[in-house]
Parts: structure tokens; sequence; C-alpha cells
């Protein structure tokens, strides 16, 4: 006991180190604190038309350590004001675990000026400026439709086939144009494509049919913004019985790309065709267009017994219609030769 209070006493003189508790005994490790980190804000600095509310997202992930299962509060703060809340909840791991948490707003004409985002959650914190402003709307692009290309198939009939069409645009700016298809009277989905100022490009989409018999049709390309243009032409499609017997190889369909169009410039065509035969079987094919070689390949027929090929697109210098022909060098050798259009306007 003698000994005991002479080192205490020692203790409180300086004499001897006191004893102290471990930090981990008292307080969490700052591991344990979670990490947050904002991940993007769009559109981040903003500064063009107000006339429509401008809508902000904001994506960042929530990180844990490994550990035992856990609840994380988080909330994003827009000016220092609560945006949203919410609780995660993290499950046992032996591995580090992240959870993704996203918010979003609309700004509008009040709302100019520096703002500041910010994710926190239990310690952690995470934040990322930003400015708002308005001013007067750019005006529209303006897009010009060129040319088109439709469908001329020819082919089996006996079960839905697909069919598509496309358009040749050019746009004064960088910018993207929507659009969308109308198949007789029956308007597809809108579509959107990037485009770069004074290049042109081609648009277009898919659509199936359920005719049995032979016949023509309307599709028409519709730009849905900036100036809207518009363009229509006529596609079609001619319906032939399977052959019987069934060769090892046929040729189910072969579709040239009419073109349409002012004929400017030597129009790009293509051409879409497929064959039937076993799978695994190797088809050796060319294509030729007005007698010229455009390509010849060789391809194992998949599994679903229908191999789809594409002919590599050229331009039709002389800027007339050609026959084009698609033959097999191999097996049975098909061979198919259709009209390949060229209508200039």
């Amino acid at each position: 006991m003698r000994w005991t209070a002479l080192l205490l006493g020692a203790a409180l003189l300086g004499g001897l180190p006191a004893v102290t508790v471990p930090a981990a005994a008292t307080a969490a490790s700052a591991a344990d604190v979670p990490q947050v980190v904002i991940d993007g804000l769009t559109p981040g600095n903003y500064s063009g038309t107000c006339a429509a509310p401008v809508t902000y997202n904001v994506a960042g992930h929530v990180e844990l350590p490994p550990g035992p299962a856990t609840t994380v509060a988080y909330s994003w703060q827009l000016d220092d004001k609560e945006l949203r809340g919410a609780t995660l909840s993290f499950p046992e791991s032996a591995q580090p675990r992240s959870q993704a948490v996203s918010a979003t707003w609309n700004y509008g004409t009040s709302n100019v000026g520096a703002h500041r985002v910010r994710l926190v959650a239990q310690g952690g914190t995470a934040e990322q400026g930003f400015n708002f402003s308005c001013g007067p709307a750019a005006p529209p692009a303006y897009v010009t439709v060129s040319g088109m290309l439709t469908p001329s198939r020819v082919g089996e009939c006996a079960s839905p086939f697909g069919l598509r069409a496309e358009a040749v645009v050019m746009a004064d700016r960088d910018t993207e144009i929507q659009y969308r298809i109308v198949v007789d009277g029956v308007p597809g989905w809108v579509r959107s494509e990037q485009v770069r100022g004074g290049v042109k490009a081609q648009i277009g989409d898919l659509w199936y049919s359920s005719a049995r018999s032979s016949g023509t049709g309307r599709v028409r390309v519709e730009i849905l913004n900036h100036n809207k243009p518009v363009k229509e032409e006529t596609y079609l499609w001619s319906c032939r019985a399977a052959p019987s017997p069934v060769p090892y190889v046929r040729i189910s369909e072969f579709t040239p790309m009419a073109y349409y169009g002012d004929c400017a410039e030597a129009p790009w065509l293509t051409a879409h065709a497929a064959f039937r035969a076993p799978a695994g079987a190797r088809i050796d094919y060319r294509w030729l267009m007005a007698g010229t070689q455009l390509d010849t390949k060789s391809l194992i027929v998949p599994e679903s017994g229908i191999l789809s090929v594409q002919a590599p697109a050229w331009r039709q210098e002389s800027k007339q219609s050609g026959n084009l022909t698609l033959e097999v060098l191999n097996n049975n050798q098909p061979t198919l030769t259709s009209t390949q259009r060229v209508v200039c306007r």
C-alpha cells in the first residue's frame, strides 16, 4: 500500500508518466467516419435561357470501410438548407462498402447567382460550388434534309421482317437533332442524334412488317426540333415463296436501299440481305454493282440458321439506278439481282 501511494504521488507530481486510456476506447476511429464524394453535378455552371425551369441533378456516394452491419444518415444541402435526407443500411462486409445517392431540383430566374451543394454523412462532408445565370435563348439551328434512303425488299414473307429508312441531314452548327420516322401514318419512337455543324450525317430507324403479299408504302422522316424539316418517300417489298426443295443455302431476303435526293454529290448507297443455311455452314459471297465487284467475304452461319449481312456503303458516281447482285460463291451458289434505285430531285 505504501509503494502504491508513492507511485500515485509521483505520477501526480510528474515524476512518472501518467496512465492514459487508449483513444479507441473513448471515441470512434477516424477510419469509421463515412467518406462522402460528389461524383457529378449537371448542368454545373449554367448560363442560358430560363424560359422553362432548369433541372439540376447531383450524384455522389457514401463509403464505409469493412466492418459490421450499420446504418448511416446522410443529407444533401443546397445553400445550407437541407434538400433531401435519408438513412442508408450497410450490411456486414469484409470489404469496403459504398452506396450511391442523388438529388434533383429546379432553378429559374429567381435563382441567379452563386450556389453550393453539399453532401453530409455523420462527420463526412463534400461540397461543390457553381454559378447559375439566365440569358436570351439561343436561336434554333437550321437543319436541311438532302436525301433519303428507303428499302426495296425482295424476300420471304412467312414471318415478320425488318425494314429501315434513313435520311441525310446537315445542321449549321453542332447540335442535337430529335426525330422520328412515320410509316404509313404510324409514328415511331422519338430518337436523337448529335451532329456536327456543316457535316452531313445519316439518321434513321427500324420497323417491322407483317405483310404476307407484295406492296408499297410511304415512310416519312420528321425532324421535331429546330426548323422541323420533313421528307417523305416510297418504300416497297416483294414477297417470294421459299424454294422447294429447300436448298442448302438460300438468300431469304435482299434489300437494296433506294436513294431520293438532290444528288448535288454522288449519293452514298448500301444494301441489306440475309442467308438461311444450317448452323456452322461457311458462306463465301460477294456484292456486284452493275457488274463491278463491291465486296467479297466469308462468314459462318450462327446457331439461329440466319446470317444477316450489309453491303459496304459506296458512292454511286453515275447518279443513276443500276442492278445490284448478291452472289454466293460456294455450296449451291444461289444468286439474286435487284434494282438499286437512284432518284435525283
